[in-house]
């Protein structure tokens, strides 16, 4: 395999209910497709301490771990105990709260981040921010969200986690808008979007990888100069069985390296 190659990973929340039904049964799978690397989103019911023999078992690289909004707020030193158990420094607030998408709400989110940020970088930890979904374009100070809460800010910064599928459904070229994070954006969320639909119906508008308008090419092209160590395929729904869709969209996003 190319280096490229061994950059591709998947967002566990994809099969969060397969997890939840089969644990083992479902890392099995995964690694049958060839996954190696994957992103942590929560137990789903599961002992963590099998999460951990598991992953282990199947020779899981963990290569991110997206953490709930209100622990970030609530909760710093469970996320740390909970980062050194996996051996993966790379976290993420998942999504912010729907009653912290107000411009106090991403004031806080902002100072908690930072906060995190400066606590935890001696460390060796990598603080980010998943990508906004349905709020993308709200403003603070006439920024967009993301924008907002990953501006250096005293020689701190928040990582961005970018997401092509919530950039375009925001109305953006996930191609050009990505640039703006050139060199801090360690993992890049992989999903493909297909226009003519409304903004709530991911039913039509999420398409397996390949299936819709995103240009998988020129991300990874943009991706290979500017830093980005993992290309991570999340796939919220399908109409497939998500086994099927998570090989379809790797096996497209191969063909592209």
């Amino acid at each position: 395999m190319t280096a490229v190659q061994d950059k591709l990973a998947v967002q566990l929340y994809s099969v969060r209910h397969e997890m939840a039904e089969d644990l083992e049964g479902t890392f099995q799978k995964l690694s049958d497709i060839g996954f190696r690397n994957v992103q942590l989103d929560g137990m789903r019911g599961n002992d963590r301490a099998e999460v951990l023999r598991l992953l282990k078992k199947y020779r899981f690289n963990v290569i991110g771990m997206h953490i709930k909004h209100d622990r970030f707020l609530n909760d710093l030193d469970g996320i740390v105990d909970e980062a050194y158990f996996f051996g993966c420094k790379t976290i993420f607030d998942k999504y912010i709260e729907e009653e912290d998408q107000n411009p106090d709400g991403y004031e806080k989110t902002k100072r908690a981040l930072l906060d995190a940020v400066a606590r935890l970088h001696g460390l060796g930890f990598r603080v980010g921010l998943h990508n906004p979904e349905y709020d993308f374009n709200d403003r603070v100070y006439g920024r967009r969200v993301m924008d907002y809460l990953t501006d250096p800010e005293n020689g701190l910064c928040v990582y961005a986690e970018p997401d092509t599928y919530w950039i375009s459904a925001a109305g953006h070229d996930p191609v050009e808008y990505v640039k703006r994070y050139s060199g801090r954006a360690p993992i890049v969320h992989m999903k493909d979007f297909r226009s003519g639909f409304e903004l709530e119906d991911m039913a039509n508008n999420l398409a397996e990888i390949g299936d819709g308008e995103v240009d998988f090419a020129a991300i990874i092209a943009w991706g290979e100069r500017h830093g980005v160590e993992y290309y991570c395929i999340e796939q919220d729904r399908s109409d497939l069985n998500m086994f099927e869709s998570l090989k379809k969209s790797r096996d497209y996003l191969l063909h592209l390296m």
